[in-house]
């Protein structure tokens, strides 16, 4: 098998991966957890792989939020919207869920449902907190994006990652639209998308 930049993990067979599926995944989500783990140690949000994936893929929601460097009233309103839509069950699908069995997963990881609850209100502290953890969450971003095979098929991460920004900075008016538009198309340049 030719070596891989990326991997298909929506269409491929846990039976069919091999060591070297293993290691590029074990590497990617090793990257994931050691790019955030200041916020998680200061926020003491220690979390599963699955959760980890769902975090960090409603993350790109706080770093538009906070791009004008304020987060206000209808700010939150639209994280609390964004957060009551973020389940494990529904955010990780089986598949991917056995595909990130391979890659380490620390012990005492919080609970789904204490996830699920804690979810919308660590977006806020990231969004409120922007500036301190930019560039980690750019760097586990990034990291994330090397599983994105197809980055302009629609529903790829990549196309997840900008719609979502873009929905999030459509529904916040702000006071100077054109320099937050600006400085949203840098940060989904610093991120890759």
């Amino acid at each position: 098998m030719t070596k891989r930049n990326n991997l298909n993990y929506t269409i491929m067979n846990m039976s069919d991966l091999t060591n070297e599926d293993k290691v590029f995944i074990r590497t990617i989500f090793n990257e994931m957890r050691k790019s955030i783990q200041n916020f998680i140690t200061e926020r003491d949000f220690n979390l599963s792989n699955a959760q980890l994936f769902a975090f960090l893929s409603n993350s790109p929601a706080a770093l538009a939020i906070a791009s004008d460097g304020a987060v206000d009233e209808k700010e939150i309103a639209g994280i609390e919207k964004l957060s009551k839509g973020i389940d494990i069950g529904s955010s990780v699908n089986l598949d991917l869920m056995e595909m990130m069995a391979v890659a380490f997963e620390p012990d005492n990881c919080i609970t789904n449902e204490e996830f699920n609850i804690r979810v919308g209100s660590e977006i806020l502290f990231l969004a409120k907190n922007f500036k301190k953890y930019e560039s980690e969450f750019v760097n586990a971003l990034k990291a994330m994006l090397t599983f994105d095979m197809n980055p302009k098929r629609d529903g790829s991460l990549s196309s997840s990652f900008s719609k979502l920004m873009d929905t999030m900075i459509e529904n916040n008016v702000s006071k100077d639209k054109e320099a937050e538009m600006k400085k949203m198309k840098e940060l989904k340049m610093k991120i890759g998308i």
